[in-house]
């Protein structure tokens, strides 16, 4: 499971966790507009119904989905830095924060077992008041290992409780 690691200033949430997958294989789980949906989400909580992307420094990606409550919800962003398959930086928006644009960066490194799925979401700083609403990473990291592991999809996974 990942677990959160407190950067040591409070600019920044980061968490990792090793996928028993090769890199090029949890990079596409990252960025194919089929298996994005697939993954991110839990029925209670959130997920997302739809994932749009255009995958180089500069091309813009967008997430669109429901909240646990049935609410519509949008992140969208822009790619800073593309290197397949093994970062994806990009600017985060999403429509419960207003307007506040923050960075999201993923490291895939390979592992002797498979890959160390690093990610920074940075720029909390100076927005405090919304830091606490990005502390779900561990558990999206965990439902990203659930597709690409074993195949577990948002419509398998037990709703939470």
């Amino acid at each position: 499971m990942a677990e959160p690691q407190m950067a040591p200033n409070p600019d920044e949430i980061a968490s990792e966790i090793l996928i028993a997958a090769p890199r090029e294989r949890v990079f596409q789980s990252l960025v194919d507009p089929v298996q994005v949906p697939q993954w991110w989400g839990q029925k209670g909580i959130y997920n997302c119904t739809k994932f749009e992307t255009d995958l180089r420094a500069g091309g813009k990606w967008r997430s669109v989905g429901l909240t646990g409550n049935g609410k519509d919800f949008e992140i969208s962003g822009e790619y800073l830095e593309v290197a397949p398959p093994s970062l994806i930086v990009t600017t985060w928006v999403a429509t419960w924060t207003g307007s506040v644009k923050t960075i999201v960066r993923w490291e895939l490194e390979a592992a002797k077992n498979g890959t160390l799925v690093r990610i920074r979401h940075m720029g909390l700083a100076a927005h405090p008041e919304i830091a606490q609403a990005y502390r779900g990473w561990p558990r999206m990291l965990g439902w990203l290992q659930a597709l690409v592991e074993r195949g577990e999809t948002v419509e398998q996974r037990p709703a939470a409780s």
